[in-house]
């Protein structure tokens, strides 16, 4: 019995195992196996061509995961993991124009029934009603004597004297909330400026801009060539273009090729750029900057000013 028990744990212990190596395994995949990215954009003179053709193709763990992006020639997106479509765009079209054409059958259903109701129900016509005659009546002229009139004018003279009380009184509440307005941003400005010049900003700024720089750094294409046709209609402007190109050529680099056509007006080309990305470039960065002690004394300062 206890064989048996002990052979039960056994391959317990043996399935959890496989499965912790196959959750590392999946870790150690998706943190160090780049994420590839192939874009090239073609141009081709003409009046059936389209302006411009992007392609962008989005690779993982040897084509594992697919992600393909066109436009404008075939407007698509398209995920695929080994061969399964998780899903397109655009979709077939065809189930949908099926619906549309089962709602329009019901909307006109719909106003044929209502239609059918208005002219077995019609609305009951509301009879007009012959205008009230009414009786003319006689409005005696109210007299008011010498002190009635004098006590409405000290009403009036006393109501307007309290609107101009009350007008002052806003205006000097609103100064006096204006100026403690000032007060309370001006001692924000000064505690910000010495949260700025302490030393913990200062760390923590040269942190997160060298992590910053190797994030781009690691972003930055492997690959990069074009070749470009430029044309224009004066010959003239062709060559001022390609000599500021050949200014510009010790900073591009031998990637970029430019050539004039100094007959017709065009331009043409081919541009492919390549690289990739890997997950553990953005993980270390932030482990470094959560586990900053400068950085967490700067959140420390900013929270105790917001508080």
């Amino acid at each position: 019995m206890l064989h048996i028990v002990l052979l039960i744990l056994k391959i317990i212990g043996i399935i959890l195992l496989c499965i912790l190596g196959i959750l590392l395994l999946g870790i150690v995949c998706v943190l160090f196996v780049p994420v590839r990215y192939r874009i090239e954009l073609n141009r081709i003179e003409g009046e059936d061509e389209p302006p411009i053709v992007v392609k962008v193709r989005i690779t993982w763990l040897l084509h594992l995961l697919n992600i393909l992006i066109q436009y404008p020639a075939k407007v698509s997106v398209r995920v695929r993991i080994l061969f399964f479509t998780l899903f397109r765009i655009p979709k077939k079209m065809k189930h949908s124009k099926s619906k549309v054409q089962k709602t329009d059958s019901k909307d006109i259903q719909l106003k044929e029934q209502t239609a059918d109701e208005g002219l077995l129900n019609p609305e009951p016509q509301i009879p007009e009603h012959e205008p009230f005659q009414a009786e003319e009546t006689s409005h005696t002229k109210e007299h008011y004597n010498l002190k009635e009139k004098w006590h409405k004018l000290t009403e009036t003279i006393q109501h307007f004297f309290c609107k101009i009380k009350e007008v002052f009184q806003n205006i000097q509440y609103t100064i006096e909330h204006f100026c403690d307005k000032i007060k309370s941003v001006s001692n924000q400005i000064e505690y910000y400026k010495k949260v700025v010049s302490s030393d913990a900003f200062q760390h923590s700024f040269q942190l997160c801009k060298g992590e910053l720089f190797s994030i781009l750094k690691s972003l930055r294409p492997q690959k990069f060539n074009a070749d470009i046709v430029v044309g224009t209609d004066d010959p003239a402007t062709t060559g001022e273009i390609l000599a500021i190109w050949g200014m510009l050529y010790p900073i591009i680099g031998e990637h970029v090729n430019i050539t004039g056509d100094f007959e017709q007006s065009r331009l043409e080309g081919h541009v492919l750029v390549k690289g990739r990305i890997r997950a553990i470039t953005f993980v270390k960065a932030a482990i470094r900057v959560y586990f900053n002690k400068d950085i967490r004394q700067l959140i420390h300062l900013l929270k105790k000013e917001a508080a």
